[in-house]
């Protein structure tokens, strides 16, 4: 079984076009959304319909999480204990958030407060692939490139499966745990690695085991770059800069 996981498009439509390009020609057997499919880019209304036209099943991220928090006027469906990953605390966040709201259908916000905090693909052996944003628990925590084993460890026993892949931190990165896999699949539409091409990542059950292969898909930045200077989205600046460089906010 080869199952494909993407994440974080954040509104980039062309980096998602070429990845699903791509991923055909890999031929899996599913593939699977790991949430952040719209807030950040000029197309988020399109990203979401792209997804949901090709029925690939999807998680929640975070910003999926803010976006119906903004569009309803409730607070986020899962707590955010760290203050400094509270989004709508930032004013340049919030307008951005709610700009991104205006141009999203209701029965799309709907669907973004539809999605699960996780999905599991079962493997025949019970070994199975958990797929989430960021810990099977919430979307919003950090689990960075070098997150000690024991924080792994606990993730994939919280996750009850064997293997875990995620997305949220924009970077692609891999650690085995035993005979356990911990998977950080990169960034779609957002790299922070330093690589501008989009990342995604291919996950193999050879039947005793997971394995994963990283991938990287080029795509017209200009095209994105762009569309967001004429988008109007508070902060495009910033967020060029980021499609410019491939790397965080400020860095």
């Amino acid at each position: 079984m080869r199952v494909a996981v993407l994440s974080d498009t954040h509104g980039n439509l062309p980096a998602l076009e070429a990845v699903l390009e791509a991923i055909e020609q890999d031929s899996p057997d599913l593939v699977v959304m790991a949430g952040d499919a719209a807030f950040g880019g000029p197309w988020p209304a399109e990203c979401i319909d792209f997804l949901r036209q090709r029925g690939i099943p999807a998680v929640r991220g975070n910003t999926d999480e803010f976006l119906v928090a903004v569009a309803t006027g409730r607070p986020p469906a899962t707590p955010v204990e760290d203050p400094r990953l509270d989004h709508l605390a930032s004013s340049t966040l919030a307008a951005r958030y709610a700009w991104c709201v205006e141009r999203l259908r209701s029965e799309q916000i709907d669907y973004l407060a539809s999605l699960p905090l996780r999905f599991v693909v079962p493997a025949p052996t019970g070994a199975a692939l958990v797929i989430v944003h960021a810990t099977p628990s919430s979307p919003h925590p950090v689990v960075p490139p070098d997150a000690p084993s024991e924080r792994l460890r606990a993730l994939l026993d919280e996750s009850g499966g064997a293997a875990l892949a995620y997305g949220h931190i924009h970077q692609q990165a891999r650690w085995q745990i035993g005979s356990r896999l911990v998977v950080a699949v990169g960034s779609v539409g957002l790299p922070f690695d330093g690589d501008q091409r989009a990342a995604y990542a291919l996950l193999e059950w050879n039947g005793t085991s997971w394995s994963a292969r990283f991938q990287r898909v080029p795509y017209p930045v200009e095209r994105t770059i762009q569309a967001l200077e004429h988008s109007g989205m508070p902060g495009a600046e910033a967020q060029i800069r980021v499609l410019q460089t491939a790397r965080p906010p400020g860095a």
